[in-house]
């Protein structure tokens, strides 16, 4: 899998906005400064991994280049993140236009958000449930190691 790095990635034009070398993304990583991974396969974008110095987020992208899954993690303390929200969307065949969408909210004590939006029918669904949520932390990634975050099963 190949990685660059940007200032962030674009979900409306799928591209990056400045690019830069390895470098200054590193330099961006020490200084706790935001910068952007785009992890690629075929030329691709597969994940996109945003970070800064107060949370980190992961984007997860199909072969049409839409994200499907996103995950962001609140920094929580020196090294440990946790996933505070996870977002998936489903969309209409090939096309851009999502049919749904599914938001989960988690707080630390356990309790699990829910809200699921039917974009066709205009339905809305919420729920609310509490679980163990141990597979929600995580570590911050060390600079170029951030395939660690892009599990969808958490």
């Amino acid at each position: 899998m190949k990685v660059y790095y940007c200032d962030k990635w674009s979900d409306i034009k799928k591209k990056p906005w400045n690019i830069f070398d390895d470098r200054t993304a590193y330099l961006c990583h020490q200084e706790h400064e935001p910068y952007t991974a785009v992890l690629s396969e075929d030329e691709k974008p597969k994940y996109i991994v945003n970070v800064t110095n107060e949370w980190v987020s992961v984007g997860f992208y199909d072969d049409l280049n839409r994200k499907y899954l996103k995950y962001d993690f609140k920094v929580m303390s020196k090294g440990k993140i946790f996933l505070r929200t996870a977002m998936y969307w489903e969309y209409d065949d090939e096309t851009d236009k999502e049919v749904s969408c599914l938001i989960l909210g988690f707080q630390e004590d356990g309790y699990i958000a829910m809200e699921k939006r039917d974009f066709k029918t205009g339905s809305v669904e919420e729920r609310g449930t509490s679980d163990t949520l141990e597979r929600n932390w995580d570590v911050f990634p060390e600079f170029g190691q951030y395939i660690h975050l892009c599990r969808e099963e958490r």
